[in-house]
């Protein structure tokens, strides 16, 4: 009981009894230390540095700790207490959190109720239900249950009981029903696995289940499906499956199945468009035609920018301007199709003419990767628009934030994620003037992730200081140099990657601010002859970059020097790279190239590594070009010209 008493003593003492002559240096060690005697289970020795410890920011994350070691023995009393203090900021969020998870285990469902806040995990919002139905409150427990159901993702296994328990109040045309519209969503997301095993559990669905399994036997079962709502998501489902293997096949069976089934325009839509995305990948003979067919009048503006693109691949220039106007007014206005009209025009007219110079120079007076083609075609500078608009007054305002010193004190940590959270947080109650002092304070920090990401938040998009920092630059300098590349292009390379995050960890696994993956790495460390990396060592800037600008050096050779290629490969791998070069049956100017790369994360990939060159490459003091005179035609295979400027 002593302990638990100090521990509430600690909650509700008023900073103002801090101990004056700590410094940051030593309450920052004070912290360190306090902390390592909790993890090793020491709390009477961490609750004696406690005291020292008031007006240290991160005091609330050393309750914290304190409180989550005793949880089974905290009062509600000391909860409310804690709760009261720090509220809905992320300590408050994760005391709640170990508060709910004790409840759970003492099977206190009632406080668990009272305590419960929407928008938790899944995990905790099934416990909520579950505790619903434990206090007899069944009609909120039906609804908190059949909300989460809607997903095509899996649930945690504490969803198990809340649902048989839901399961159990409905009949049996209402559960089959559930599984159905579950089923449904995850069709539509492609979670094929999920589909199977909730198909599973529905009657009458062994030809769906089997089509699930075997995808190729839509060829022999599809024209004797019933015709209903559920034949019709599945056989969406598997021809879009099938789309990916023998495309000829494929479009005929869907063209049939249309007939048989009567695919809703919806369907019909994604359909083609999946089909697309292949034929055009494959770059077939009949792809032309097949848009053409299946989109005779224009209706689908994807196909329709992909006819455009067709037609620049074959340098039918006419064809490229007629084409164009049949996009919706909107897209014809984006930057991308009134550089290719006027491109259009110059070749068609021989000449650059009154109306096509205006285009050109609207576009080469803003700043971007088309904006920097068509100041080239004019002769012109690039026009990088940096403006600002911070008042340096409320830096220093911004700078007593308390969510604000958490971060900080948290970044300096290395907690990166928690500070991260903390910064969040306190977005949410600024402006835009004080978000845009809050990235100017960031990248006064050198927290460069933040302060891109905070200008990003407030639209300060012209402010390139926020936008486009130069951190780690002795380290960037050095492998530039190293590995013979462009300073800009590793700086851009990066800073489309990760926005220069040091824990960056994508959905596939690449880490760190070049987003290596784990292989990639494992293999250029031994080429490197370094050992192999641990995932420490993905997430160190130094040893990350290093391993990044090897393999950039690298693409960089084996594309003959060629930046467009490399970075391509640096995406999409090298491989696929090679293939669509293989396909290639002449020589491309590079824009039409970038244009019709079939992959379309890699095209707009490519288009913003070029044009975060040119604003490195202004920032750096660097020679700016967007393309290299080497760069400006693209070969077919592997002859890419390797003659450089």
């Amino acid at each position: 009981m002593k302990r638990l008493f100090l521990l509430f003593v600690i909650l509700t003492t008023p900073a103002i009894h801090a101990l004056a002559d700590t410094s940051l240096d030593e309450s920052r060690g004070l912290y360190r230390e306090a902390m390592d005697e909790i993890s090793r289970g020491r709390l009477n020795n961490a609750e004696k540095l406690a005291p020292k410890l008031n007006n240290y920011p991160l005091l609330p994350y050393l309750e914290l700790e304190l409180l989550k070691a005793q949880i089974n023995n905290v009062s509600a009393q000391t909860i409310d207490v804690y709760l009261q203090q720090y509220g809905s900021t992320i300590v408050g969020q994760r005391i709640r959190i170990s508060w709910l998870n004790k409840l759970r285990r003492s099977n206190d469902w009632p406080q668990f109720v009272r305590y419960y806040q929407k928008n938790s995990s899944a995990a905790t919002s099934c416990d909520y239900a579950y505790a619903l139905r434990q206090i007899g409150d069944h009609p909120k427990a039906d609804a908190a249950i059949a909300e989460l159901w809607k997903t095509p993702f899996s649930l945690p296994k504490q969803c198990d009981t809340p649902i048989k328990q839901w399961m159990a109040r409905l009949n049996s045309n209402e559960i089959e029903e559930q599984y159905w519209l579950r089923t449904q969503l995850a069709l539509k997301k492609g979670q094929t696995d999920m589909a199977r095993y909730l198909m599973g559990k529905i009657s009458n669905a062994d030809q769906y289940l089997e089509l699930l399994n075997r995808p190729s036997r839509l060829h022999q079962i599809g024209m004797s499906l019933p015709v209903n709502e559920r034949s019709q998501d599945v056989a969406v489902h598997t021809l879009k499956r099938l789309a990916k293997g023998d495309f000829e096949r494929t479009n005929t069976l869907w063209h049939q199945l249309d007939r048989h089934l009567g695919f809703t325009p919806a369907q019909n839509y994604g359909l083609r468009d999946s089909l697309a995305r292949q034929t055009i990948a494959s770059d077939a003979n009949y792809t032309r035609d097949w848009v053409m067919a299946n989109d005779p009048n224009y209706e689908d503006p994807y196909l329709t920018e992909w006819r455009v693109r067709l037609a620049l691949k074959d340098g039918d220039w006419t064809a490229v301007q007629q084409i164009i106007q049949f996009l919706p007014p909107e897209k014809r206005e984006e930057a991308d199709w009134r550089y290719w009209w006027a491109r259009a025009d110059i070749e068609l007219k021989g000449e650059l003419s009154v109306s096509t110079q205006l285009i050109l120079q609207q576009l080469a007076a803003q700043r971007g990767y088309y904006s920097f083609m068509a100041a080239d075609i004019l002769n012109e500078d690039y026009q990088l628009e940096s403006t600002r608009t911070l008042d340096p007054a409320l830096i220093a305002e911004i700078e007593q934030h308390d969510a604000i010193i958490r971060a900080r004190e948290l970044y300096l940590l290395g907690e990166h994620f928690t500070a991260s959270l903390e910064w969040i947080y306190a977005m949410r109650s600024l402006n835009k003037p004080e978000q845009v002092a809050a990235a100017q304070l960031a990248l006064n920090w050198g927290w460069s992730h933040q302060s891109i990401m905070t200008a990003i938040r407030a639209g300060e998009w012209d402010d390139l200081t926020l936008r486009f920092p130069t951190p780690y630059k002795d380290t960037f300098k050095a492998i530039a140099k190293r590995e013979n590349i462009d300073l800009k292009w590793i700086y851009a390379i990066a800073r489309q990657e990760s926005a220069f995050s040091p824990s960056a960890n994508s959905p596939v696994g690449a880490r760190g601010i070049m987003q290596l993956m784990p292989g990639t790495a494992r293999l250029v460390a031994r080429q490197m002859g370094i050992p192999k990396p641990r995932t420490e060592d993905l997430v160190t800037p130094e040893k990350n970059i290093a391993m990044g600008g090897f393999y950039l050096g690298q693409l960089l050779e084996q594309f003959s020097g060629n930046r467009i290629l490399a970075t391509a490969a640096y995406n999409a791998g090298p491989s696929r790279v090679e293939r669509v070069l293989l396909r290639q049956t002449g020589e491309l100017p590079a824009d039409i190239w970038i244009e019709n790369l079939p992959y379309g994360e890699t095209r707009e990939y490519i288009k913003n590594v070029l044009a975060f060159s040119v604003i490195y490459a202004d920032k750096l003091k660097l020679d700016r070009p967007l393309l290299a005179s080497h760069e400006r035609k693209i070969a077919p295979s592997n002859t890419v010209t390797a003659q450089k400027d």
